[in-house]
């Protein structure tokens, strides 16, 4: 049987987080071609190829030049794995090679889809644009996948674990040491980090934050912002130092890993980025309902209204859709709505007790959690 081609790519290094143990684990059952962006922020491969790590394991290279990607490629690819599709330029980059080289393309889902609501189907309908050109969609657990179907998501899913853990969060105690010293840790205190939101809910969670650090001056405070997030929008929140006195912005995406591991105290609203959190067993604070993130999934107000996040603007889902207000308004009444929502309910309840449904959530977050998700992917992609 002849030995798959595989391209790997990402245009950030929060991307290339999912991707390197799919690298590792490919490089010797399979011909690979990496090409990893090694910055926090997305850089097109065109116009800024000194941001991308580049290598491939082929003995005897041959030609194929991808204008997108702006390099030979050593082989015909049959397979491109990335994970992400619906903006540029993975949005190019996958025609391309579906039009040229006839290559199947995977994508590894990034986000982990827990509760369903009007900004989660519009999510979903947009993914649903793009399902033609991806063969296969890598998921997380049974629960996710589950939500995906509910909120009408068309795309080939099957169930591997998350990669971004098998590997990552291994790090080594030098790393950990220089981490340490960089973020100035105090080894007589707790170590706390936040995880922010960048929707509605984003000030009500630092209020909460706020309120917990109050409540306990004697920890060390240190905040996860989501990966550019400190340098668009919300750059006067993090400079010249972030809003809430006292709390340290982790900035290079990369320094997560080891701080995953060097906090004590996780808090913020449970989703993908707190995964590592039950992982490791940290102690961890979920503030969802505090805030009110379990009310009104179902309604499309603050949307009609522009009155929430940046993925609440109408505007921007009319054009995604071509179409006016009235079919918007259709397209998320309740009564389209509101049976997608079913299986929210389990989630709440689990939040209810985290300690006591320590193991529920891993499931949730990972069907497997056995840190395996990259040996699965590979023996898929071997198999089709």
């Amino acid at each position: 049987m002849k030995n798959k081609n595989i391209v790997i790519f990402a245009s950030c290094l929060k991307h290339a987080c999912y991707l390197n143990s799919i690298v590792d684990e490919c490089w010797g059952k399979l011909n690979t071609c990496y090409m990893l962006c090694e910055d926090t922020l997305l850089k097109n491969p065109s116009s800024h190829p000194q941001s991308f790590q580049v290598g491939h394991n082929v003995e005897n290279p041959k030609s194929y030049f991808s204008q997108t990607l702006n390099i030979n490629l050593p082989f015909k690819p049959d397979w491109l794995i990335l994970s992400r599709e619906r903006w540029f330029p993975e949005e190019q980059i996958i025609p391309e090679f579906k039009q040229k080289w006839g290559t199947k393309v995977a994508l590894v889902e990034p986000n982990s889809a827990f509760i369903n609501s009007v900004n989660q189907f519009l999510e979903s309908e947009s993914k649903n644009r793009f399902v033609k050109n991806i063969d296969v969609f890598f998921d997380h657990s049974e629960f996710t996948k589950t939500q995906r179907k509910l909120l009408g998501f068309k795309g080939n899913s099957v169930v591997v674990g998350n990669p971004k853990y098998d590997s990552n969060l291994d790090v080594n105690k030098q790393d950990l040491d220089t981490l340490k010293t960089h973020y100035n840790i105090d080894p007589n205190k707790k170590q706390v980090i936040f995880y922010t939101l960048i929707n509605k809910f984003r000030y009500k969670l630092f209020d909460e934050f706020k309120k917990f650090k109050e409540q306990h001056p004697e920890y060390q405070y240190f905040i996860k912002p989501y990966p550019g997030e400190p340098f668009l929008k919300w750059k006067n929140e993090y400079f010249p130092k972030f809003l809430i006195e006292g709390v340290t912005p982790i900035l290079e995406e990369s320094h997560i890993w080891g701080m995953y591991n060097i906090c004590d105290i996780h808090i913020g609203t449970v989703s993908s980025v707190m995964y590592p959190s039950f992982l490791l067993n940290k102690e961890v604070h979920d503030f969802s309902l505090q805030i009110g993130y379990n009310n009104n999934l179902e309604s499309n107000e603050d949307i009609l209204n522009n009155s929430g996040g940046d993925e609440e603007d109408i505007n921007l889902w009319k054009r995604v859709f071509n179409i006016n207000d009235e079919e918007f308004k259709q397209m998320t009444s309740k009564k389209n709505i509101l049976p997608m929502l079913k299986n929210n309910k389990k989630f709440w309840e689990l939040l209810s007790n985290l300690t006591h449904h320590h193991k529920d959530v891993l499931k949730l977050f990972d069907e497997f959690n056995d840190r395996q998700a990259s040996k699965r992917i590979v023996k898929y992609i071997k198999n089709n």
